[in-house]
C-alpha cells in the first residue's frame, strides 16, 4: 500500500509518534513536580484550580501539536510544489 492509501485508510496517524528520551524525561519530571505540588495543597479549591491548570495545559499542548502538524504539512506541500515546478522548468 502506498503512503497515500495508508493515509486514506487511517493507517497513518502523525499524532502517534515515539517520544525522545528528553521528552520522556521532561514529562516524568513534570509529573513528579505536579504530584509534589498536589500533595501540598490543603483545600479542595486549590486542588480544583490545579486540575483546571492541568486540563488547560493539556488542551494547549494538543492545539500546539495540531498547529505544528498542519504547518509542517503545508511546508512539505510547498517544498514538493517547488521541486515539481523546478523539474518542469528544466524540462
Amino acid at each position: 500500500m502506498t503512503t497515500l492509501e495508508n493515509f486514506y485508510f487511517g493507517n497513518v496517524n502523525p499524532s502517534e509518534y515515539k517520544q525522545s528520551k528528553d521528552t520522556k524525561k521532561k514529562l516524568s519530571e513534570m509529573t513528579m513536580l505536579l504530584d509534589e505540588l498536589r500533595s501540598t495543597l490543603t483545600t479542595e479549591q486549590q486542588k480544583e484550580k490545579l486540575e483546571r491548570i492541568e486540563n488547560c495545559q493539556l488542551s494547549l499542548i494538543a492545539l500546539s501539536e495540531k498547529d505544528a502538524y498542519i504547518e509542517g504539512f503545508k511546508i512539505g506541500v510547498k517544498m514538493t510544489t517547488e521541486i515539481y515546478a523546478d523539474t518542469q522548468q528544466r524540462g
